[in-house]
């Protein structure tokens, strides 16, 4: 009887606590984003470009630092002594018979092997700011990396958080179109009993199925569209196939049909499109000041140490050498001419793009603020519709279940409340990504979307 007991137990525990695994393993909007954003091919791409541009800023930032060079070489090589050689041909009044001296004077020409080691230690002292043009290059090709590294983090949030409002949009939908299908389906019966009798034409019944099959038919293109949502978001999230989303907070959030404000501050500094022409236009100055570097004298500490060949002694002798080099272009053919022009000339170039961005910018906020306040006009007369065609609704439901009012009247203030619902439901949508576009635009877009919060 106790296993009995503990057995029931166990079952009870188990059906019970199934709706808060299930509640559990529901993912927010914030956890979402969160994933995506962490693997997103496009966010990993530019963290990569960015760690290779400030590999590259730290390349030429060693420029500045000695460089210190260990030399060596090894052979075979032959050098002839003179007077050797003419002691042995006997070109000379004493002539040289002595067997053992003779092998001595040869072996002085023989090929030798040989190893030469040497080290050399050379200092830029000054190279007309060549240099410190190309380390701010650099250091300002990172900084445009890193931009376009937040840029892909926006793109990527955004493109989850659209995938997740369409979702919430589908489920707010799905239930309207469940409940105009159920009234469809009851206009739909009694337009064909009524035809039967002669109370409403063959027509009118015909009209009612129509809706009724047009009702299921969008009632299953929703479903369709809710599993298509839910897909693309697990592979953008790289989820299993069995996770779920939990919708409901955005879900209460769009079902009050509010207008999502823009943000309260639109900087156009902040853009990537502003942001990566101003950093050009910066690139463009640096290069045309290392171009004009390329005129100026270079002036470089060398120092030497190595050993020489001594062919009087037939051996290697250490040196060195301890100097000041200065090397100045007289005559290059034009072409530093032509570096500092085609230099002014992009310069010129890039300066003109960003005033360029910065005017596209400020359009682009003027047509988003413009678009608010249509959608705020917009919505705030399809909430009054919305308002009549809710009462409307009602009260044709009350007459019918009370049987003064037709199924046709029924069926039509049904449709006129789900318009006027969906058209409540597109604009706030459309609210919210206006929104979810300018904070993208401004960089704040994954910070607010992980912390969860809905305007």
């Amino acid at each position: 009887m106790m296993v009995k007991r503990a057995g029931w137990l166990l079952v009870f525990w188990f059906v019970a606590s199934w709706p808060l695994r299930a509640q559990q393993s529901l993912l927010p909007l914030s956890s979402v984003v969160r994933r995506v954003v962490a693997r997103d091919p496009g966010v990993l791409a530019r963290q990569a470009e960015f760690k290779a541009a400030q590999t590259e800023t730290r390349r030429a930032e060693s420029k500045r630092l000695p460089k210190l060079n260990l030399t060596t070489g090894t052979g075979v090589g032959k050098s002839v002594d003179d007077l050797a050689n003419v002691l042995l041909t006997g070109l000379v009044p004493v002539a040289v018979t002595n067997p053992r001296t003779r092998s001595r004077l040869a072996s002085l020409s023989l090929s030798r092997p040989y190893v030469i080691p040497g080290a050399s230690l050379e200092d830029d002292l000054y190279d007309g700011g060549e240099t410190a043009a190309t380390i701010e290059t650099a250091r300002l090709k990172a900084d445009k990396s890193r931009v376009g590294q937040g840029r892909a983090r926006q793109d990527a949030a955004y493109q989850a958080a659209l995938y997740f409002l369409r979702l919430a949009q589908g489920q707010i939908l799905q239930r309207d179109l469940e409940e105009y299908a159920q009234i469809a389906h009851r206009a739909a019966r009694a337009l064909s009993a009524q035809a039967k009798v002669g109370k409403v034409t063959p027509a009118e019944a015909l009209a009612g199925i129509s809706q009724y099959e047009a009702a299921e038919a969008s009632l299953g293109n929703d479903r369709d569209g809710l599993r298509l949502w839910s897909q693309l978001l697990r592979r953008l999230g790289g989820f299993a196939v069995d996770t779920a989303f939990d919708t409901r907070a955005l879900e209460r959030y769009l079902a009050a049909y509010p207008l999502s404000p823009l943000p309260s501050s639109m900087d156009i500094s902040k853009t990537r499109a502003v942001q990566d022409a101003n950093l050009e236009a910066r690139i463009a100055a640096q290069q045309l000041r290392s171009a004009r570097a390329a005129r100026l004298p270079h002036v470089s500490f060398l120092a030497e140490y190595g050993f020489q060949f001594s062919n009087l002694l037939f051996t290697f002798r250490p040196g060195y050498n301890v100097g000041v080099e200065v090397s100045y272009p007289l005559f290059t053919g034009g072409r530093r001419s032509r570096d500092i022009v085609a230099g002014e000339e992009h310069l010129t170039a890039a300066r003109f793009e960003a005033r360029k961005a910065r005017e596209e910018q400020d359009a682009k906020y003027e047509e988003m603020a413009e678009e608010d306040r249509t959608l705020g006009r917009e919505l705030t007369a399809a909430k009054s519709e919305l308002a009549e065609a809710s009462e409307i609704y009602r009260v044709a439901r009350l007459k019918y279940d009370q049987g003064i009012e037709s199924p046709s009247d029924l069926l039509e203030a049904a449709g006129l409340w789900l318009k006027s619902r969906n058209r409540c439901l597109t604009l706030a949508q459309s609210s919210l990504l206006l929104r979810w576009a300018a904070l993208r635009s401004q960089g704040q877009l994954v910070s607010s979307l992980e912390q969860g919060v809905l305007p």
